[in-house]
């Protein structure tokens, strides 16, 4: 695999596009606006504990400039995907595979639950149709990461781990062939046959911290302070591992260790970012698409459901007071 292509390079994307250039892979990036043009004037700037760099990387608002990949890895926020379904069409050949690195529940595992049917990530069923199951490849990363100015990401971890897998979880040449191309750039990449267990340990993170920590503004650390938001956090975590249950999916949420390894890190929230920053939240992926699923399973979910009603009525507030002054 030569020619990789990285279509939405924000936060997540540009980590991966910065690590990938640097380690001589062919990179180019989809993104657009202020970023777009920054990184096409300076090159991609990389910053992390140990230091920075900067790398030229082939940038783009427009697919059709790139032509057919080898790869395509998509860090796009779940909900631009499916209008985004056209554009990631013009960038694959007849091998070429996609790999959908995304927060929450990804529109394919829903695609396969319901047969193909549309789902709220894939309201029409474009990504279905533009990309489809048989090229589609699924992965988690933990890897803390913010754009803190025009072309510029900062990663605000000490490591990142990025998980791949196929969809059906079986091992395959092209998944192996994938995985050796990113450790290139991400060295704690591993292909995965447990795929969904991946997918529901990270929103056993994800959904405390995205809940609490957009509806009070604070960091993990903060809320771990305070041991009523602890509580909280524990018991959102334990609605999830019991909702993967019911799928046949079993994750474990260790708040002491969790605790440990999250002590010193302030870096904020992906949503609590997006909200500060007036973009749109993405809450149908992260959390709504788990509501589903725990209601269909009958599970309880008392405080997601009181949480989340609570942040979606916060979110159309704020929007509504940006329409309004803008």
């Amino acid at each position: 695999m030569k020619r990789i292509c990285i279509f939405g390079a924000g936060a997540v994307g540009g980590h991966i596009a910065a690590k990938l250039a640097r380690a001589g892979v062919e990179v180019s990036i989809v993104t657009r606006g202020e970023h777009l043009a920054a990184i096409q004037r300076n090159g991609l700037r990389f910053m992390h504990a140990d230091g920075e760099f900067t790398v030229p990387v082939a940038a783009t608002d427009d697919p059709h400039d790139l032509g057919p990949q080898d790869l395509v890895v998509t860090t796009a926020k779940a909900y631009a995907l499916p209008e985004a379904a056209f554009q990631l069409r013009s960038l694959l050949g007849p091998e070429t595979p996609v790999l959908f690195v995304v927060n929450g529940i990804p529109w394919w595992y829903l695609a396969v639950r319901n047969g193909g049917a549309p789902s709220r990530l894939d309201p029409v069923g474009s990504l279905l149709q533009e990309v489809g199951l048989g090229r589609t490849l699924g992965g988690v990363i933990r890897s803390p990461n913010e754009v803190i100015a025009p072309g510029t990401v900062r990663h605000n971890g000490k490591y990142s781990a990025l998980r791949i897998g196929e969809i059906d979880n079986s091992r395959t040449p092209r998944l192996e062939a994938v995985a050796e191309v990113l450790r290139k750039g991400i060295p704690d990449t591993e292909s995965t046959s447990d795929l969904s267990r991946e997918i529901w340990s990270k929103l056993t993170l994800n959904i405390p911290s995205s809940l609490l920590s957009t509806l009070t503004g604070s960091t993990s650390p903060e809320l771990f302070a305070d041991s009523a938001t602890r509580d909280l956090y524990e018991r959102l975590a334990q609605e999830v591992c019991a909702t993967a249950a019911r799928y046949d999916t079993h994750v474990h949420f260790d708040l002491e260790q969790h605790l440990n390894a999250i002590s010193a890190n302030r870096h904020l929230p992906s949503m609590l970012q997006d909200l500060i920053s007036g973009r749109r939240l993405e809450i149908d992926a992260q959390l709504f698409a788990v509501q589903d699923l725990a209601r269909q399973a009958r599970v309880d979910t008392p405080l997601i459901d009181v949480m989340l009603a609570l942040l979606a009525r916060k979110a159309r507030v704020l929007n509504a007071h940006r329409a309004r002054v803008s």
